[in-house]
C-alpha cells in the first residue's frame, strides 16, 4: 500500500499512528520507519486493537513524500495452513478481513502549520513479494515480484488499485504502551554440514526466538527453502521437529547480483536450519545453485530493559542463569509464550508463576500490565478465564487444556504481583472486577469447597511415566490451593481499594475453602497431605498458601526434605508446583536444601540439562529430545527467583510494596562469592558478598528512600538506609540435619 503527498516544508514534528492487521512494516521515502520488527501486537482483537506510534519527521522532506505499508498475516487471520505447512491445531481463527490498515499521520511545521495524512480510498494497493504468510506455517518471498521504488516518490502506480474501505473492527483502539519487538543479539552461522545434494544443515550455536537474515546470489527464478529446528540428534546432527508438517521459508531470487533479505512477519524458535536448494559460498556447486554468502540468526523479542544481573563462583549456577534467561528472552513477545515455535500462545500459568523471575531480570511493568489486559479482555461473561489469553475463536482445546484453575488464576495473581512489585494501585483498579469474577466462578464450580481438577502439577517428574498432567499430586489439591491464593489476592486488593464489605465476604469464602481443603486432603495424625508417591508438591503448595496448621508446619516441611533425601535430592514438582517448592523451603530458612537440589548435574536437574548441551531451558526436567517436547520453555526456570531473592538475598520485606522496605539476606551455601545488581522499581540495589578465611563479608548498596535490613548467614542484623554498607560474620558451610 502507498500514499504519495506533498509538503511545503519539512515538518518539525511528524507522528504516525498505525494499525496493520495482521503484521505490518511501515516505510517512508524508501526507508523502514523505526527499528521495530513484526509490528502489530497480538491481542484479544474483538476487544482491543493496539496502534503503534512512529516518529517519521527525520524521514520526511520538503516536496514529494511517500508512506508505504506492507502487510502480512498473524493471529488476526490464522486459518489452517495449506498441505505441507505446519499449523497449530486448535488455534485457528479469523477475526475479519484478512488485511486491514488504519493510519493517522499528524505533521507539524516549525511555524505551527498542520497537515494530516489518513488511511482512505486515495491510497493505492498491489500484491507484493510476500506470497505466503502464516503465523505458524512460515513465509514465502518472491523477489521477482518486488517493485523497486514503490515506497519512494515518483513511482508509477497507475497499475495499482485504489484501496477499499472497510468497516472498523469491533475492538477499541489503544496505544501500544510496552516496548516493541526489536532485533537483539546476532548469531552468524557457525557450521555448515552437507546432508545431500544441495542440502546443508546450518548451525548457529544458540537456541533462540529469531528470524533469519541472509545474502544470496543466483539466477532469477531460482529458489531455496529454510526449515528451522531446535533439535539435534545424539551425535549433534540436525533433527527435524516431529510435531507436524514443517515450518518453511521459501525465497525466490530476482537475479542480477547479491540479494539481502530477512523474514518479515514470522519468527520462530530454533538453533539451526535445513537449507535446501542453495550452497554456502565456499562449497562446491556443480549444479549452479544459488550461493549463500552470509546467513545469520537474529534474536528478536520485546525489548524490555534488563534490570538484573547475577554472577557467582559457581559455573553451574551461572550457566543455569544463562540457560533459563534464554528461555525467558525467547518467550518474551506480545504475550508470555510457552514456546516460540509450535504454539506461540499465552498459556497463563507461566504468566503468574514466572512473573517474579521475569521481574528480577527485566523491567516488566508495562508488559505484564498488557498481559493482564489480555486476560480481562478474554474473560468469559461467567467469570471463567481459560488456559490461554488472548483467547482466539479457534483456541478451543479439549477438556482441561481448555480451562484449568491454576492457569486461569493469572487473572487474580498477576495483578497482585504487579502491585506488590511496582507499587501502583491502578493495576488493581483495572483488574479488580476480573479478579473477583474469576474467584466467584471457581467457587460456583467447586463441590463441597473443592475446586475442579484440571491439569494440576503439569509435567511433574520422577514417577517413571511420560510427561503430562500431575501424577504425584491430586489435581484438585493444587486447584484448591491456588484458589485460596486467588481469594487472598482478592482480599488484599479489596483492603487496598477500601472495599470493606468485599473483605468480609471473601474472608468467609477463604475460611470455607481452607476448611474443605484440610478436610479432604490432610491427615492430621500423619501430618501428611494426599499424594501418590511424592509429597513435595502437595506439601509445599499447602505451606505457601498458608493452609498448614501452624503447629504442623515444621513436620510438613520435614516430610519434603525426607522425600528429597531418599531421592538423592531430586525435585519432583513440575510446572505448577516447582515455584512453591522453592518458596516454601527458602522462606523456612532451608536454602541449604535448595543448594543441594540445584547443585546436582544428573538426570532431572539443571546441571543434567546443561550436560546435554542445551542452550535454553527445555520443557521437561530430563530434557527429552524426542522432536516434540520443547527445548525452549521458561516454565521450569523458577530457580531464577531463588538466585536473586535468596542466593543474592535481594527481596522485599514482608508487607512491603514497591520495594520501599527490603532485605539483603544472602544464603551463600557452598559458594565463595556472588555479585548481583537489581534496578528495582525504587532504585538500584547491589548485593556483593564473599567468603574468605572463614569470614562472610557483605557489601550492599541501598537506593534513596528505601529502608533496608541486612542479615548475615549467622542471623546478625543491621538496619540501614540509602548508601553503601558492610556486614560481616564468621561462616562455615554445612548442611543442616534432616529433621
Amino acid at each position: 500500500m502507498r500514499k504519495e503527498f506533498k509538503l511545503g516544508t519539512a515538518p518539525s514534528k511528524a507522528v504516525v499512528r498505525i494499525v496493520g492487521l495482521g503484521h505490518f512494516e511501515l516505510r517512508v521515502n524508501g526507508k523502514r520507519a523505526g527499528d521495530s520488527l513484526i509490528n502489530q501486537p497480538w491481542s484479544q482483537y474483538d476487544k482491543t486493537i493496539y496502534f503503534q506510534e512512529f516518529d517519521i519527521a527525520p524521514l520526511l522532506v520538503r516536496g514529494d513524500n511517500v508512506l508505504g505499508v506492507m502487510l502480512g498475516n498473524s493471529f488476526w487471520y490464522n486459518p489452517p495452513s495449506p498441505a505441507g505447512r505446519y499449523h497449530k491445531g486448535g488455534a485457528e481463527c479469523t477475526f475479519g478481513t484478512q488485511y486491514l490498515m488504519w493510519l493517522d499521520a499528524d505533521l507539524e511545521t516549525a511555524d505551527g502549520g498542520r497537515q494530516r495524512i489518513v488511511s482512505d480510498g486515495t491510497w493505492k494497493t498491489s500484491p507484493g513479494p510476500v506470497t505466503f504468510s502464516h503465523v505458524y506455517g512460515g513465509e514465502d518471498y518472491d523477489a521477482r515480484l518486488d517493485q523497486p521504488g514503490w515506497d519512494s516518490p515518483g513511482f508509477d502506480d497507475k497499475a495499482w488499485t485504489p484501496a477499499a474501505t472497510a468497516d472498523p473492527p469491533a475492538g477499541k483502539l489503544a496505544r501500544q504502551f510496552w516496548p516493541p519487538i526489536r532485533e537483539k543479539e546476532v548469531f552468524p552461522a557457525k557450521d555448515f554440514v552437507p546432508a545431500g545434494e544441495g542440502v546443508f544443515h546450518v548451525f548457529f550455536g544458540q537456541n533462540a526466538s529469531g528470524i533469519v537474515r541472509f545474502t544470496v546470489e543466483g539466477k532469477a527464478g531460482q529458489s531455496f527453502t529454510l526449515q528451522p529446528s531446535e533439535y539435534r540428534g545424539d551425535k549433534g546432527e540436525f533433527m527435524k521437529p516431529r510435531w507436524g508438517a514443517p515450518v518453511l521459508f521459501r525465497y525466490t531470487l530476482k537475479g542480477g547480483g547479491p540479494e539481502t533479505h530477512q523474514w518479515l512477519f514470522h519468527y520462530n524458535g530454533f538453533q539451526a536450519v535445513e537449507m535446501v536448494g542453495a550452497v554456502p559460498a565456499d562449497r562446491p556447486n556443480p549444479k549452479g545453485l544459488p550461493v549463500v554468502q552470509r546467513i545469520e540468526l537474529l534474536h528478536v523479542r520485546s525489548d524490555l530493559p534488563q534490570v538484573g544481573a547475577f554472577e557467582t563462583s559457581s559455573k553451574l549456577y551461572n550457566d543455569t542463569h544463562r540457560l533459563v534467561d534464554w528461555a525467558m528472552r525467547s518467550n518474551m513477545t506480545y504475550v508470555m509464550t510457552d514456546c516460540p515455535h509450535r504454539e506461540k500462545l499465552g498459556w497463563l500459568e507461566c504468566a503468574h508463576l514466572c512473573a517474579p523471575m521475569f521481574s528480577y531480570r527485566y523491567d516488566c511493568r508495562d508488559w505484564l500490565a498488557k498481559i493482564a489486559r489480555d486476560i480481562r479482555d478474554a474473560q468469559e461473561p461467567s467469570g471463567r478465564i481459560l488456559t490461554v489469553a488472548p483467547s482466539y475463536p479457534g483456541t478451543r482445546f479439549p477438556d482441561a487444556f481448555h480451562w484449568t484453575v491454576e492457569w486461569g488464576a493469572a487473572g487474580a495473581l498477576l495483578p497482585w504481583h504487579h502491585y506488590v512489585w511496582y507499587g501502583d494501585p491502578q493495576i488493581l483498579r483495572d483488574n479488580y472486577d476480573c479478579m473477583c469474577r474469576f474467584v466467584d466462578f471457581v467457587a460456583s464450580e467447586s463441590k463441597d469447597g473443592i475446586a475442579p481438577a484440571g491439569l494440576g502439577d503439569w509435567y511433574d517428574y520422577g514417577h517413571g511415566r511420560p510427561p503430562g498432567p500431575s501424577r504425584f499430586t491430586p489435581q484438585d489439591l493444587t486447584a484448591t490451593a491456588v484458589q485460596v491464593m486467588c481469594i487472598d489476592a482478592v482480599i488484599h486488593t479489596a483492603e487496598v481499594l477500601q472495599r470493606a464489605d468485599d473483605v468480609r465476604r471473601y474472608r468467609g469464602l477463604r475460611d470455607k475453602t481452607a476448611e474443605a481443603f484440610l478436610r479432604k486432603f490432610y491427615d492430621p495424625q500423619k501430618r501428611m497431605f494426599a499424594n501418590h508417591g511424592s509429597c513435595q508438591c502437595a506439601h509445599t503448595i499447602a505451606l505457601t498458601a498458608g493452609l498448614v496448621p501452624e503447629a504442623d508446619r515444621q513436620a510438613v516441611l520435614s516430610a519434603v526434605i525426607e522425600d528429597l533425601a531418599k531421592r538423592d535430592w531430586q525435585q519432583t514438582p513440575g510446572d505448577v508446583g516447582h515455584v512453591f517448592f522453592i518458596r516454601a523451603l527458602a522462606e523456612a530458612g532451608r536454602s541449604d536444601v535448595l543448594h543441594r537440589v540445584y547443585s546436582r548435574d544428573g538426570l532431572g536437574s539443571y546441571g543434567g540439562i546443561l550436560k546435554k548441551g542445551l542452550t535454553a531451558m527445555p520443557e521437561t526436567w530430563d530434557a527429552m529430545n524426542d522432536g516434540y517436547q520443547s527445548l525452549n520453555h521458561c516454565m521450569l526456570g523458577h530457580v531464577m527467583e531463588w538466585y536473586y531473592g535468596y542466593v543474592a538475598g535481594i527481596r522485599q520485606q514482608p508487607g512491603s510494596i514497591g520495594w520501599k522496605r527490603i532485605l539483603i539476606a544472602p544464603q551463600p551455601g557452598p559458594l565463595d562469592h556472588a555479585e548481583t545488581t537489581f534496578a528495582s522499581p525504587a532504585g538500584p540495589i547491589t548485593s556483593r558478598w564473599s567468603i574468605r578465611d572463614g569470614k562472610f563479608r557483605l557489601e550492599a548498596e541501598v537506593p534513596e528512600g528505601v529502608a533496608a535490613r541486612l542479615i548475615a548467614p549467622d542471623g546478625t542484623e543491621k538496619d540501614v538506609h540509602a548508601g553503601r554498607h558492610k556486614l560481616e560474620c564468621a561462616y562455615t558451610w554445612c548442611i543442616l540435619a534432616i529433621p
